[in-house]
C-alpha cells in the first residue's frame, strides 16, 4: 500500500511511543508526528519528532490523520471531540498481529494493540484502547473512551459502560454490565454486575472506593 498521509499522535508519552510503533507497522504513513505540551523542554519522542504543542493541531488537516494517545479517558475524550468537532479525519488503527472480525463494528479513534482479538458481533464504540493481548469475546459492547489493559479478558455478551477502565490482566465473566466509569485493579475478576464510578479489587472483584 503507497504511504502518502501524515499521521499526527497527541500525546507524546509511553503510550503514544505504541501507538507511533503500531501506525508504523501498517505501512500507510509518510510523517509520524507527536504533539505534546512538553514540546518547549523536548524535540524527540524515542524515534519520532514532537512537532508542536498540543493546541497545534489545528494547523494541520490536507491530508492529515489523527489519533489521541493518551491513557487518561476523560482526557482522551476531550481531545477527541474537539477533532470530530472540528471535521478532523481521526484514525483507528490495529495492529496487523491483532486478530478483529469483519462482523464487528468499531468506532473512530480506536487503537488496537498486537495480539488483541475482538471476536464477532463485537461493538467498540469512539476512542477506545484495546491494549496488548486482550480478547473480546462475541456480542460485547464497549462504550466510548474505554481502556482495556494489557491481557484482559472479557467473555462473551458483556457490556463495558464509557469511561471504564478495566485493569492488566483482569477478567470478566460472561453477560454482566460494567457501569459507566468503573475501574478494576490489576487481575481483579469481575464476576457480577458493577456499580459507576467505583474501583474493584480482588478475586472475586469488590467494590473498595468511590472514584467520584
Amino acid at each position: 500500500m503507497k504511504k502518502n498521509k501524515t499521521l499526527i499522535i497527541l500525546g507524546a508519552g509511553g503510550h503514544g511511543r505504541v501507538v507511533a510503533d503500531c501506525a508504523e507497522s501498517l505501512g500507510i504513513y509518510t510523517d509520524i508526528i507527536f504533539l505534546d505540551d512538553c514540546f518547549s523542554a523536548r524535540k524527540k519522542n524515542a524515534h519520532w519528532i514532537i512537532a508542536g504543542p498540543i493546541s497545534s493541531w489545528i494547523d494541520y488537516n490536507d491530508n492529515t490523520e489523527f489519533i489521541v494517545a493518551m491513557g487518561n479517558n476523560l482526557l482522551r475524550a476531550s481531545l477527541l471531540q474537539q477533532l470530530f468537532s472540528a471535521k478532523r479525519c481521526v484514525a483507528t488503527l490495529i495492529h496487523p498481529t491483532a486478530f478483529v472480525s469483519e462482523k464487528c463494528n468499531l468506532g473512530l479513534g480506536v487503537v488496537i494493540f498486537a495480539n488483541a482479538v475482538i471476536n464477532v458481533d463485537a461493538h467498540i464504540e469512539d476512542g477506545c484502547i484495546i491494549n496488548t493481548s486482550a480478547t473480546i469475546d462475541h456480542d460485547c459492547h464497549i462504550h466510548a473512551y474505554c481502556h482495556i489493559s494489557p491481557g484482559v479478558n472479557i467473555a462473551g455478551g458483556v457490556e463495558v459502560g464509557q469511561y471504564s477502565w478495566l485493569g492488566i490482566g483482569s477478567s470478566v465473566v460472561e453477560y454482566i454490565t460494567i457501569a459507566k466509569n468503573t475501574q478494576s485493579g490489576a487481575g481483579a475478576v469481575i464476576t457480577k454486575s458493577t456499580q459507576s464510578n467505583t474501583l474493584y479489587l480482588g478475586i472475586p472483584a469488590t467494590p473498595v472506593r468511590s472514584l467520584i
